[in-house]
């Protein structure tokens, strides 16, 4: 509570020192939700399923169902201070289960910007100058997440550390962006995505990021290209002292076009990775290190790329569509190769969701592992495999196919369906390690089947209902590598109330 009062004094002196930006103008912007969840067996596992050697037994709880409600309150302001100056502002308020444990330590979260405890209180996450000079437009700060071409690079809501210069000339648009990725930057030794470890003045990731578009009343084209540059601490292959340090080196290079023809919509988005995942600083460890640390081997990104297709016809009051992913995953036999895994290790694609159980931002948030925990954190879906193989937000490692409609009733009322089928395009081992070096294979390849059921009402056009359902039809890569494993179904009820301003 302390904290909430804290928030919101700042929240007020800020308003104070700002009254002459209330003299020329200020915009406020919003929203407010509460959602209530019903989720039967978010452990994907039979009751009767052994505890197997693929994961722990703390991962085999929430074989029953589990019922909450969650809730958030974000307000965005933005001050006019000067014609071409502008102030924005972002923060989110009791974004938390209804009567869970708050947390008190600071957890963070992966992929949100304020820790577990700030979150459930106030958590300024957005704060950024924006300033016009007759060469184009700076921003810095704390920048709201935009995405690159379609939804499938998209990041709404999420901010992070930059400064970014845009120039708009007509249909065309150039810019250029640093980020800041993280301070105290490593990889994990299992996980492209990577954890905080350590100390040090340099040991932090940075992305370098240039696009251009040119935008069009009914389409557009862009390209877009980004370095990423981790610098990291000492890699833990021994207890004390660590000796061995390495730096990581990766390149995304993105395009896309969208356009309208008539009733038919067109878009497509791919991108592909190259450059050093991983390569070790002087000295480099000894080879007798190998057997047990598979990554001493150096890493180059190869052929990893990955393709969004997507396509509707709108025969209003019907729309039709199909959408198409491809994300190549990483094969484990290539010990001096990474073929896949990049989405989570640029961070995109968090906004695309394009199911209410696989691959669903908000679904791994809230569910978490399980479904046992009382508080938030981001999660996965796991049954019988294990954090590293997980299937989470990120859309990697896969083969997706989508078959959705939707019926306009009225101006207020519509209904949304969708069947979506998804595979693997890789099978990995129990420990990311090579089968000769002791990996063991998973069985199957199939993610699972989902249906989608969604209604969606308007009371006010500023205030809308929705109730959806989804059913999984889990698939049998969730076994991991045991063949005695008993998978079992899943499904979600819920419903939500949004209000935007």
């Amino acid at each position: 509570m302390k904290r909430f009062w804290l928030g919101l004094l700042s929240f007020g002196l800020l308003m104070a020192f700002c009254t002459t930006a209330f003299a020329a103008d200020v915009k406020f912007s919003g929203d407010y939700y509460l959602q209530g969840w019903y989720n039967k067996n978010a452990s994907l596992l039979d009751k009767d399923s052994p505890v197997g050697p693929a994961t722990t037994a703390s991962y085999y709880q929430g074989r029953g169902s589990t019922a909450f409600y969650t809730q958030r309150v974000r307000m965005g302001a933005n001050f006019t201070i000067a014609k071409g100056l502008t102030l924005g502002t972002r923060f989110d308020a009791l974004e938390r289960k209804w009567m869970a444990a708050r947390r008190t330590v600071p957890t963070g979260s992966p992929g949100y910007g304020a820790t577990d405890s700030e979150a459930e209180n106030i958590a300024f996450d957005t704060a950024y100058v924006r300033f016009a000079t007759p060469f184009g437009f700076f921003t810095i700060g704390n920048i709201p997440g935009v995405g690159f071409g379609t939804a499938y690079g998209d990041n709404p809501g999420f901010s992070s550390a930059a400064l970014s210069y845009g120039l708009p000339t007509g249909p065309f648009y150039f810019s250029f962006s640093v980020r800041k990725l993280q301070e105290g930057y490593t990889i994990s030794t299992s996980y492209p995505q990577g954890t905080p470890i350590g100390s040090g003045t340099d040991n932090d990731g940075d992305s370098y990021t240039l696009t251009a578009s040119y935008r069009m009343k009914t389409g557009g084209v862009g390209a877009s290209y980004t370095s990423i540059h981790a610098k990291n601490t000492n890699y833990p292959v021994t207890t004390t002292p660590n000796t061995y340090s390495y730096n990581m080196y990766a390149n995304s290079l993105s395009f896309y076009g969208r356009q309208k023809f008539g009733k038919l919509y067109i878009e497509d988005e791919f991108s592909w990775i190259f450059g050093k995942v991983l390569r070790w600083n002087e000295p480099k460890p000894p080879e007798s290190l190998a057997g047990v640390y598979y990554l001493l081997v150096e890493k180059d990104a190869k052929n990893a790329f990955s393709n969004h297709f997507h396509v509707n016809v709108d025969m209003n009051p019907v729309l039709v569509g199909f959408r198409f992913v491809y994300s190549r995953g990483d094969d484990p036999e290539t010990e001096d190769k990474m073929e896949g895994g990049f989405r989570s290790y640029l961070d995109v694609d968090k906004g695309f969701n394009p199911c209410l159980i696989l691959f669903d931002q908000e679904y791994n948030h809230w569910m978490v592992a399980g479904g046992k925990r009382s508080t938030q954190t981001v999660g996965a879906l796991i049954g019988n495999t294990n954090s590293l193989n997980s299937v989470k937000t990120y859309v990697q490692n896969v083969w997706l196919y989508q078959l959705y409609g939707k019926f306009t009733a009225t101006s207020k009322l519509s209904f949304d369906a969708s069947f979506t089928y998804a595979h693997a395009d890789q099978l990995p081992t129990h420990n990311n390690v090579p089968t000769w070096r002791g990996g063991k294979k998973y069985l199957d390849k199939e993610y699972g089947k989902e249906l989608d059921l969604t209604m969606k009402y308007k009371i006010y056009d500023n205030l809308e209902y929705m109730i959806g359902a989804a059913y999984l039809w889990t698939g049998d890569y969730f076994k991991g590598f045991d063949p005695n494993a008993k998978l079992s179904d899943t499904y979600l009820i819920t419903h939500k109330l949004t209000l935007t301003f």
